[in-house]
């Protein structure tokens, strides 16, 4: 069985491989580790990794497309998707870890 102590690291070990594990990425380290909500974007990049953290759903074809285009292919604005997307799911993951041991620290 598996322990909240494996799933931290699996989470790391998953936040590496996305923002430095990519060998050879389409884009740079820096930018997917931006993607990934850890640092500043330019645009069209930011807009689209705020959007894909706060409500992918409200993603745009043009949003997509300037960060295509941007990128200079669609394995680039893939990585920039990925990232962002993998980045926000980590933060809620760490907001809820977080919240679990706030919860077994009170009930001690």
């Amino acid at each position: 069985m598996s322990t909240a102590a494996d799933h931290r690291e699996l989470a790391e070990e998953l936040r590496t491989a996305v923002s430095r594990g990519l060998d050879p990425g389409a884009t740079a380290d820096a930018m997917r580790i931006g993607a990934g909500g850890e640092a500043d974007l330019a645009p069209p990049y930011a807009e689209l990794a705020r959007t894909i953290g706060a409500a992918s759903y409200r993603v745009t074809d043009e949003q997509v497309a300037a960060a295509r285009q941007r990128a200079g292919s669609d394995r680039g604005a893939f990585e920039v998707v990925m990232s962002a997307g993998i980045g926000a799911a980590l933060r809620r993951w760490d907001a809820a870890i977080r919240a679990i041991d706030e919860a077994g620290d009170a009930a001690r």
